[in-house]
C-alpha cells in the first residue's frame, strides 16, 4: 500500500505540474512560435533527463516473473515519443488560438479516449465509458462554441491532440512494467525532441533572441512539465490501477482552469462553465469500471 500511495502521489503531482504548464505554454508564445516552442521544450527536457541514463538499474522484485525487455524499451519509447511529439505540436498550435483553461479541460478528454482506443488492442469497454464519452462530448461543445455556433479552431486542434496523448498512455501502460521506466522516459522524450526540433526548423526556424525571451516558460515546460512530470507518470503508472491513474491525471484540467483564472485572468461564461462541469463529470463517469484488458499488444 505505501508503494501505491507514493505512485498515486506522483501522478497527482504530474497533474498539478501539467495544469500549470498550460499557463507557461500560453505566455511563452508572446515571444516564440508554437512549433519552435514545442521543439525547444522537448530539447530542454531531454538535456534535463540525460543524467537518468547513468543511474543504476533498479533490482527486479523477487515476485516479478518478467525479465526486462529491450524490445519493449525501444518499441515503447519510439511509439510513445511519436505520440508526445504529435500531441505536443497540436496542443501548442491550438493553445495559440484558445485559452489555457479550455486547453486543459479538452486535453483531459484523453482519459476517456484511452479505453476507447484500447478496443483495438483487446480492451472490453463498459457502458460507463460510452456514457461518460457522450456527456463529455456535449460538454466540449458547450465549452468551445462561439458566436453563430462556430467551434473555436484552437479547441479542435487541442482535441485532435488528445488522441495522441491517449495513444502515449496506452503505450506506456504496456511498456512500463516490461522495462526500466527511467530509460523509457528518457527515450520517449528523446524521440519527441528530435521530431519536433526537425519540424520546427522546417516550419518556423529558431532564433537565439526568441529562445532567450521565452526562457522562463520554456524552462518550466521543459524541465517540470515534461522531464519531471512525464517521469512521474511513467513511474506512477507501474503501481496504480488504470482507472485510478486516469482520475488523478484528469485533474490537470481543474488545475489549468484555476491557474488560468488567477494568473491570466481568464474568465468563462456560464455556458462554458457548464461545459467544463459536464466534461469533468464525463471523465469521472468513464472511470467507474472503465473496462478490462483482454489482450494488449501480444508479444
Amino acid at each position: 500500500m505505501p508503494g501505491r500511495l507514493k505512485a498515486e502521489g506522483l501522478l497527482l503531482s504530474a497533474a498539478i505540474i501539467w495544469g500549470g504548464g498550460f499557463i507557461a505554454q500560453k505566455v511563452g508564445m508572446d515571444d516564440i512560435g508554437p512549433w519552435a516552442y514545442t521543439g525547444a521544450r522537448y530539447g530542454i527536457a531531454l538535456l534535463a533527463m540525460l543524467p537518468l541514463l547513468w543511474l543504476p538499474l533498479p533490482r527486479r522484485s523477487s515476485g516479478s516473473s518478467k525479465p526486462r525487455s529491450t524490445a519493449a524499451l525501444i518499441i515503447g519509447g519510439v511509439l510513445a515519443g511519436i505520440g508526445i511529439a504529435v500531441g505536443g505540436i497540436l496542443q501548442q498550435v491550438g493553445i495559440e488560438r484558445t485559452s489555457a483553461g479550455n486547453a486543459g479541460f479538452i486535453t483531459g478528454l484523453y482519459v476517456i479516449l484511452v479505453p476507447l482506443l484500447g478496443l483495438f488492442v483487446g480492451y472490453v469497454v463498459r457502458i460507463t465509458v460510452w456514457s461518460g464519452a457522450l456527456v463529455a462530448i456535449f460538454g466540449l461543445y458547450l465549452l468551445s462554441v462561439q458566436g453563430e455556433r462556430e467551434i473555436n479552431p484552437g479547441d479542435i486542434l487541442v482535441f485532435l491532440g488528445t488522441f495522441a496523448w491517449a495513444f502515449q498512455v496506452l503505450v506506456i501502460g504496456w511498456a512500463s512494467p516490461r522495462t526500466d521506466p527511467m530509460r523509457l522516459a528518457v527515450l520517449q522524450i528523446g524521440v519527441a525532441a528530435i521530431l519536433t526540433i526537425i519540424a520546427a526548423a522546417i516550419v518556423e526556424g529558431f532564433t537565439l533572441e526568441s529562445l532567450l525571451a521565452a526562457k522562463w516558460p520554456l524552462l518550466y515546460s521543459g524541465i517540470l512539465a515534461t522531464s519531471v512530470a512525464f517521469t512521474f507518470q511513467v513511474i506512477g503508472q507501474q503501481r496504480t490501477p488504470p482507472a485510478v491513474a486516469g482520475m488523478l491525471l484528469s485533474l490537470e484540467a481543474v488545475f489549468a482552469a484555476v491557474a488560468g483564472y488567477f494568473l491570466l485572468g481568464e474568465l468563462l461564461s456560464t455556458t462554458q462553465l457548464i461545459g467544463c462541469g459536464l466534461m469533468l463529470a464525463g471523465i469521472l463517469i468513464s472511470q467507474v469500471n472503465p473496462g478490462r484488458r483482454r489482450t494488449f499488444f501480444k508479444r
